[in-house]
């Protein structure tokens, strides 16, 4: 039997504005002054978005000032995270079971908890398709590559990454534009950046449909490949490869979205491909340590769930052997009694068991939202599962690498 989303009681009882900082957290921050979630962009703001609850039916909504639009956590799926008004419900069920921790099999087990109706139909399942002009040429973004990201002719049109952009036309907009693939190389997304002149300048955003919660950007797979870089933009990407031209590298971009489930992929895909080495070239901010948690946890079969409030993250551990665990716990504080409320920043550096069987245990551990604290649990986890045989952690100076590339190009020209 399937089981469908209870939309109305989601509306009701699932937190939009956590359901936000789940997804789009790492792009935000959020002004005490103005009550609200700026977007922050090349040092000057965006969007404003900010979260009321609804007169009259009582439902917690959002509002963004910029595109001046509001609506419910099904809209707001729908109009920001799918860009897609028209999208099936299984697309939305979909995103809803990344944020709820269920699949296409859940079960409710109480009742207070059902948030999944029986349905006897399959979920509706669409396929990505190409709405625009796919332009090989991108002469006329070269003035963006060269001039504002201050690549190289070299470098974007170097071997590994000269398949990798086009310009993509649609409703009369032309922008420069990458694709999002899945693991197996199937197309299920575009990528756009808008490079003309204008208050628009450098706006990224998703073509209608894409599905970035599956895919990535990759760059070519050199013939002898030993090491997978992963970063959050493919722009991140080529800085690095400019900066310390690494040999034998394929590159990988999660463009901005990278969930447990999503780096499970990534873990997929090193492994299917005989990979020796990862390295992990996030950003340098709280973001940029969570999405390495996320990669680094992924390679752990223990690691059974990763979840994140806007004061800690929560990791469901299962089946500790005695080693880790002795080093474990160590750094971790034991609660006798389970919080109600995971979000209490005191609940830092603590954990509790729940008895799944008669030899099974699950570990719930709580570190803080911080980008020292999940560093520091990310190194733990790094030496304790020995993963730092072959992953390596390699952080940018400053935000992001395109930052590191701009500014040793601004001062060696002092």
């Amino acid at each position: 039997m399937n089981y469908t989303l209870d939309w109305d009681r989601i509306k009701r009882e699932v937190d939009i504005e956590q359901y936000f900082l789940f997804k789009m957290g790492s792009l935000y921050s959020f002004d005490k002054y103005k009550k609200a979630y700026v977007l922050e962009q090349n040092g000057s703001h965006g969007d404003i978005i900010r979260f009321f609850h609804h007169e009259r039916s009582g439902v917690k909504m959002y509002y963004s000032i910029m595109n001046q639009d509001s609506g419910d956590i099904i809209q707001f799926i729908k109009k920001r995270i799918l860009n897609n008004t028209s999208a099936l419900p299984g697309e939305i069920n979909r995103e809803l079971r990344l944020f709820l921790g269920g699949n296409e099999e859940f079960k409710p087990q109480k009742p207070s908890e059902i948030y999944f109706a029986a349905s006897s139909q399959a979920v509706e399942v669409s396929d990505y398709e190409v709405d625009g002009d796919i332009i090989q040429k991108i002469d006329v973004h070269f003035g963006y590559l060269k001039e504002h990201r201050k690549f190289d002719d070299s470098s974007f049109l170097s071997g590994i990454f000269k398949k990798t952009f086009f310009s993509y036309k649609k409703d009369n907009h032309l922008s420069l534009s990458y694709f999002v693939k899945d693991i197996e190389n199937a197309v299920v997304g575009i990528h756009r950046v808008f490079t003309g002149r204008g208050s628009y300048f450098n706006k990224k955003w998703f073509d209608a449909n894409s599905k970035n919660s599956i895919g990535f950007t990759f760059s070519e797979k050199p013939k002898f490949t030993e090491t997978l870089s992963v970063f959050e933009s493919i722009f991140d990407a080529i800085s690095f490869y400019e900066l310390f031209q690494p040999k034998n590298t394929q590159y990988c971009s999660s463009n901005g979205e990278l969930s447990f489930n999503k780096a499970k992929l990534i873990h997929a895909y090193f492994m299917g491909n005989s990979f020796q080495k990862l390295v992990l070239g996030n950003d340098n901010d709280v973001s940029g340590a969570y999405f390495n948690l996320n990669i680094a946890a992924s390679f752990i079969d223990e690691v059974e769930q990763i979840r994140k409030t806007t004061e800690t993250i929560i990791l469901d551990i299962v089946s500790v052997t005695p080693k880790n665990w002795n080093v474990l716990k160590q750094f971790f504080k034991k609660l006798d009694n389970v919080s109600e409320n995971l979000n209490n920043k005191d609940l830092e550096m603590t954990y509790f068991t729940e008895t799944l069987s008669q030899n099974k245990t699950k570990f719930i551990f709580v570190i803080g939202n911080t980008k020292d604290s999940i560093q520091f649990f990310v190194g733990l986890l790094l030496k304790i599962w020995k993963l730092d045989e072959f992953i390596t952690v390699h952080q940018p100076l400053n935000k992001d690498f395109n930052e590191d590339l701009i500014q040793q190009k601004r001062l060696s020209h002092e």
